[in-house]
């Protein structure tokens, strides 16, 4: 629904939905989106969005929200076993542990997940799970490999949405291609946390996004620096750098043009590395 449209478009047409788009990683190339920027096929896009909106994001770019009773979890790490228990008091989990101790473990510790002592990868104990039942197969052992091809297998044996964890993003683009439909990286959670701790009293936190070039960084605008002295939309922000959310006393909202900020707010950025000192320039 978004393909060949403009950020500025996009947003306009939903105009109650607050969200804006921080980074956009297209074949090699990372971008930092404006509003003239279009959307293209293939593209992987980082939205900043309310929690509570999430779904309608999804709904906007085409992927609604379905309805999910049945999962299954491979790789009992620290990812596998939280994921399990924040979904079996809700839907059917089966988690699939390849190391027999550590299965036992999981299944005195899960009461309400029912764990497989079995191989993600053997096609054999994957066909005999009835795959083709699962609403979701969600791969997340801590090796790449093994999280793919075990994916790959599920999505042949009529899985209907899968699910892996990589450590990088480079492959993503490839891994989308090939059909497999959600792709998550640990990259992709470190915006989740730059929220939690906006509130740092440090006037410059940067963290960095490895392999897609984007580093996020939260200012705090010294008295009387030009971020403060009109809306967004006329200060004429750095190209390759976009302000993705505010902290005003605790209040976390999504920036747009008519946003205006104060030397007491907190400001999420976007930029690509190049573009931070005019950045750091507005804030000084």
């Amino acid at each position: 629904p978004v393909i060949g449209q403009s950020l500025d478009a996009v947003q306009s047409r939903n105009g109650s939905l607050a969200f804006n788009a921080v980074g956009i990683i297209r074949g090699q190339d990372t971008i930092v989106p404006h509003g003239k920027t279009e959307f293209e096929i293939n593209d992987i896009c980082y939205f900043l969005v309310r929690k509570e909106q999430v779904e309608n994001l999804l709904y906007m770019v085409g992927k609604p929200v379905r309805e999910t009773r049945n999962v299954m979890i491979l790789g009992g790490g620290k990812i596998g076993r939280a994921v399990a228990y924040e979904l079996q008091e809700e839907i059917n989990v089966r988690l699939v542990e390849k190391n027999r101790d550590k299965a036992q473990m999981l299944a005195s510790e899960l009461n309400k997940t029912l764990v497989l002592n079995g191989d993600g990868t053997d096609i054999e104990f994957l066909r005999l799970e009835s795959l083709e039942e699962l609403d979701s197969y969600i791969a997340v052992t801590e090796n790449e490999q093994t999280n793919l091809l075990s994916a790959l297998l599920a999505k042949h044996l009529g899985v209907r949405q899968t699910m892996i964890h990589v450590s990088t993003t480079e492959y993503i683009p490839a891994m989308k291609m090939i059909g497999l439909d959600v792709v998550v990286s640990k990259n992709m959670c470190t915006v989740n946390e730059i929220l939690e701790y906006i509130k740092s009293d440090e006037k410059l936190v940067v963290t960095n996004f490895e392999d897609i070039d984007v580093e996020a960084i939260e200012f705090s605008p010294e008295p009387g620096s030009k971020i403060t002295q009109k809306p967004l939309g006329e200060i004429g922000f750095p190209t390759a750098s976009v302000i993705g959310a505010i902290n005003h006393h605790g209040h976390v909202s999504i920036a747009h043009g008519d946003t205006e900020i104060t030397e007491e707010d907190t400001v999420l950025v976007f930029s690509l590395p190049d573009a931070i000192p005019k950045v750091e320039k507005l804030f000084n």
